[in-house]
C-alpha cells in the first residue's frame, strides 16, 4: 500500500489540500486577516488535528506563493538585463 491509501484507511486525509482555488483562497484569505483570533477559533470548533492541516496547507501555499514569485522575479531581472546590456 502506497502512503495515501495507508492515511485514508486511518481516516486522516487533508481536506484543505482537496480545496478549490476559490474556497482556498477564500478561507485563506479569512484566516489571515483575522489570524490570531481565526487560529483559536478553528482550534475549538476544528480540533487539533484540522488545526494543524489547515495551517500546513496555508504555509505550503505561501511557500508556493514565494517560490513562484521568486521564479517571476529571476525571469523579469533576466530579461531586463538581456535587453539593457545589448543597448551597449
Amino acid at each position: 500500500m502506497d502512503n495515501k491509501t495507508q492515511i485514508r484507511k486511518k481516516g486522516v486525509d487533508n481536506p484543505f489540500s482537496e480545496m478549490g482555488f476559490i474556497k482556498f483562497w477564500t478561507v485563506s484569505t479569512v484566516f489571515w486577516f483575522s489570524f490570531p483570533l481565526s487560529l483559536v477559533i478553528c482550534y475549538l470548533a476544528m480540533g487539533q488535528q484540522r488545526t494543524k492541516q489547515l495551517v500546513k496547507a496555508l504555509v505550503h501555499d505561501f511557500l508556493q506563493t514565494l517560490f513562484l514569485m521568486f521564479v517571476v522575479l529571476c525571469v523579469i531581472l533576466y530579461v531586463v538585463y538581456y535587453f539593457v546590456s545589448s543597448l551597449f
